[in-house]
């Protein structure tokens, strides 16, 4: 059977939710919960590599996002916006999917169990995640990027 990684992307938020909220102890209980999903086995085990690798990195990755997301630290964050950033850095530091891939499933989840907002904030992160950590680009400026001028300003484009 093949890898539903879409909920295995879901799997992996909810499980870095409650890792939060419950601390280290709830990684003891993460197979529980994976088995109490009907999704495949290697759905499930994407899920938990996944959950692993994200929870494992999380101090590195806090420092990744905040670099990325100005104006917002990790705990002004919502549970869900954090942890599906978590999830999709996890991915695109190991997975072989398609980088585009991982973000627009990360935009969805952000859509779909999130805030109005959070689809946009996720989309705006992990584009400036991913473009600082091509060959080549420059670190992020510290108070992020200026808007750009628009033809109401009285600039040209």
């Amino acid at each position: 059977m093949a890898i539903d990684r879409h909920n295995s992307r879901i799997l992996g938020m909810q499980a870095l939710c409650q890792l939060d909220f419950q601390g280290e102890d709830f990684m003891l209980t993460v197979s529980t919960f994976l088995a109490d999903h009907n999704h495949s086995g290697e759905t499930l085990a994407y899920a938990q590599d996944l959950i692993s690798r994200a929870w494992r990195d999380r101090e590195t990755v806090e420092v990744e996002l905040s670099q990325h997301s100005t104006g917002w630290t990790m705990d002004r964050m919502s549970s869900v916006d954090r942890n599906v950033l978590r999830v999709a850095i996890a991915e695109l530091d190991f997975a072989k999917v398609p980088p585009k891939v991982v973000i627009n499933e990360a935009i969805e989840i952000a859509k779909e169990y999130g805030s109005a907002e959070s689809g946009k904030f996720v989309n705006g992160v992990l584009d400036r995640f991913w473009k600082a950590s091509q060959p080549g680009s420059t670190p992020p400026i510290a108070d992020g990027p200026k808007p750009h001028a628009t033809q109401a300003d009285g600039a040209e484009e």
